[in-house]
C-alpha cells in the first residue's frame, strides 16, 4: 500500500515492573504506537513507522524517508481482587507509570530498510497495600493462642475446628508481583516486487521479575490435591528480585498490495524464553509462629550445637555455623539471599490483516491475531536453587497458570479531515488467556469476551509526525461461590486451606485502566 502520508505515533507500553493488566491479557491490542492505538491495534497491513518492528517489519520499506521515533505512554491502572475469600475484595491504589519507546529506521534504498528498536514486549502483575487477611474466608487466627487449647493438665493441642482458619493481621502488608520482558530488536525490510514486501525482526529479550508475596508454607509439605490447613499459622512472606537474558527470536512479516488501495499482510512471531536469576528472601518474622520465637530465643548462641547443625545435609553448603553464632543469625543465613530463578516465555503468535483506502481521505484496517499462550505459559514458578530447600520440598514457590490461547480482532478507521491532520477511531475484542481456575489478584482477569474503544489524532508539521492516542479499558469477572447439597459454602479445587498458593478463589476480580500515548517521529 502506498499512502500519501506517514503518520507515526507513540509506543503504548506499560511501566517498568508495573502491571500490564489494562486488558484481559498481558499484551494489549493497541500497544506500541499512538496511531496504531487510535485505530484499535489494527496495523499489520499499513503501519510503517519504526513501531512496525512489533507488528510487521515488511512495511518499513514503504516509508518515504529514514525515521527516528520517540514515544511516551502513560498508563494509569487500578486492580481489584481478594486474598481471603469473596467477602474480602479490595482494590489497589491507582498506579501511574510512564514508559518510553525508541525506534530508528534507515532507508538504505527504495527497496531496503533496516533499523533498531527497544520496547516492552509484555508484562503483568500489580501491587496492593494494607492486606490484612489471607486464606479462603474462614474464621480468623489473629494470634497462635486463638487456636491453642489447654488440656487442663499442662499440655496443649491445636483446636481441630480451626485447622482451615485464615491468618488475620492487625497491621496490613504490601503484596506485589511484577514481571516485565523487554526486547531489543533489529528489523530488516525488503521490497521484492512493486507489490510484495518481506521483513524480519531479530529480537533479543531481557527480563526483570520482582515479588513480595505471602504464601502458606505449610502447603509445601502436603499433596496440593489433598491439602491440610495450617490453622492460619503457616503464612509467610517471601521477596525476590531476578534479572536475565532470554534466547533470541524473530518476527517475520509479509505485505502484498493487491491493488493500489488494498493490502493484505501477515506476521509470525516465534516463542522466546527468558530465564531470570537472582535471590529470594524468606521473611521469618512475617510468620505468626516464628515472630515470637525469634523475639524470645533469637539471641541465644548456638554453642555446642554448631557441629550438629553443620552436619545436616545442605546446611554446610549454605552457611558455616560457629559456636558463637546466635539462632537468629543462623536462621537468617539460611532464609536470606537464596539463589533463585524463574522462567517466562513470550508466546508464539500469528497475525493477519487488511488495509483498504476507502477514499483518498479514509483508511480502514482490520487485524486478527492469535497468541499461543497455552504452549508458553503453563506455570509461574520461583525455583530455590539451594540443597536445603530442595531437600525439604520448599524449592518451588508459585502456581499453575495453564493459560488459554487468545484471539483478538481489531478494527480501525483513519480520516484525513484536512491537510496533514488525522482523526482515528478503533475497536478491539478478545478472549482472556487466564482460565477461571488459575486466576488470582495478580494475573490478568478471566474474560470470555472483552471489548474496548479507542480514539486518536495526528498531525504532520514539517518533517515531524506528532500523534496522540487514548483508550479506556475495564474488566470485571466473578467466580461464583460453590455450595454443597445442604447449602454450605465449599472451597474450589484450586483454592483450599493449606495450599501453598491459591487461585480460582470465589469472588470478584477487576482491572480498570487509562492509556495515553504520545509520539514524535522525525523523518529525514
Amino acid at each position: 500500500m502506498k499512502p500519501r502520508w506517514h503518520v507515526q505515533l507513540w509506543l503504548v507500553a506499560f511501566g517498568v515492573l508495573s502491571p500490564m493488566l489494562g486488558y484481559a491479557n498481558p499484551e494489549a491490542p493497541g500497544m506500541y504506537d499512538a496511531r496504531n492505538m487510535g485505530m484499535g491495534g489494527a496495523g499489520v497491513a499499513h503501519l510503517n513507522s519504526p513501531a512496525a518492528v512489533l507488528h510487521n517489519p515488511a512495511n518499513l520499506v514503504e516509508a518515504e524517508a529514514s525515521q527516528n521515533q520517540s514515544a511516551f505512554t502513560l498508563l494509569a491502572v487500578k486492580l481489584g481482587g481478594s486474598f481471603a475469600g469473596p467477602d474480602e475484595y479490595q482494590e489497589s491504589p491507582w498506579i501511574a507509570v510512564p514508559l518510553p519507546f525508541w525506534g530508528y529506521v534507515e532507508k538504505a534504498s527504495n527497496d531496503f530498510s533496516y533499523g533498531a528498536s527497544f520496547y516492552l514486549a509484555l508484562g503483568f502483575g500489580g501491587g496492593y497495600e494494607d492486606v490484612k487477611r489471607y486464606g479462603t474466608g474462614k474464621p480468623c487466627t489473629y494470634d497462635p493462642s486463638d487456636v491453642i487449647i489447654n488440656d487442663g493438665s499442662g499440655g496443649v493441642t491445636l483446636d481441630p475446628d480451626a485447622i482451615d482458619n485464615d491468618q488475620c493481621l492487625s497491621q496490613g502488608r504490601e503484596e506485589m508481583v511484577n514481571m516485565a520482558i523487554f526486547e531489543l530488536a533489529f528489523p530488516f525490510s525488503y521490497r521484492v516486487t512493486d507489490k510484495l514486501k518481506l521483513g524480519v525482526s531479530l529480537r533479543f529479550p531481557f527480563g526483570m521479575f520482582e515479588q513480595q508475596t505471602t504464601e502458606d508454607f505449610a502447603g509445601a509439605f502436603t499433596d496440593p490435591d489433598s491439602p491440610v490447613g495450617s490453622y492460619g499459622l503457616g503464612f509467610t512472606q517471601v521477596t525476590s528480585k531476578m534479572y536475565g537474558v532470554g534466547n533470541p527470536g524473530v518476527l517475520l512479516g509479509v505485505s502484498y498490495d493487491v491493488t493500489d488501495y488494498f493490502t493484505v499482510a501477515a506476521s509470525y512471531r516465534t516463542k522466546t524464553t527468558t530465564v531470570m536469576k537472582g535471590s529470594t528472601d524468606v521473611v521469618l518474622d512475617s510468620n505468626m509462629l516464628l515472630a515470637p520465637a525469634i523475639t524470645t530465643f533469637g539471641g541465644l548462641p548456638v554453642g555446642d550445637y554448631a557441629n550438629l547443625v553443620n552436619s545436616i545435609p545442605g546446611v554446610a553448603q549454605l552457611v558455616a555455623i560457629r559456636n558463637t553464632d546466635d539462632l537468629l543469625g543462623v536462621a537468617e543465613s539460611i532464609a536470606t539471599d537464596i539463589d533463585s530463578q524463574i522462567s517466562w516465555s513470550t508466546a508464539e503468535a500469528i497475525e493477519f490483516g487488511i488495509a483498504l483506502q476507502v477514499t483518498p481521505s479514509v483508511l480502514f484496517a482490520m487485524d486478527w491475531r492469535r497468541a499461543y499462550y497455552s504452549d508458553s505459559n503453563k506455570d509461574f514458578i520461583v525455583e530455590l536453587k539451594e540443597p536445603i530447600f530442595e531437600a525439604t520440598g520448599l524449592d518451588r514457590l508459585g502456581q499453575t497458570l495453564n493459560w488459554d490461547d487468545s484471539d483478538t480482532i481489531s478494527l480501525g478507521v483513519e480520516w484525513n479531515f484536512t491537510l496533514h491532520q488525522y482523526l482515528r477511531f478503533g475497536y478491539s475484542a478478545s478472549n482472556s488467556a487466564t482460565p477461571p481456575a488459575y486466576t488470582n489478584a495478580f494475573t490478568p482477569p478471566p474474560a470470555d469476551y472483552q471489548d474496548s474503544f479507542y480514539v486518536g489524532y495526528g498531525a504532520q508539521v514539517g518533517k515531524w509526525i506528532l500523534d496522540i492516542g487514548f483508550n479506556y479499558a475495564s474488566v470485571e469477572y466473578t467466580i461464583d461461590q460453590p455450595y454443597d447439597s445442604e447449602g454450605n459454602p465449599v472451597d474450589t479445587p484450586t483454592c483450599r486451606a493449606g495450599q501453598l498458593v491459591k487461585s480460582g478463589c470465589p469472588g470478584l476480580q477487576t482491572v480498570e485502566s487509562y492509556f495515553l500515548g504520545l509520539s514524535a517521529n522525525y523523518q529525514y
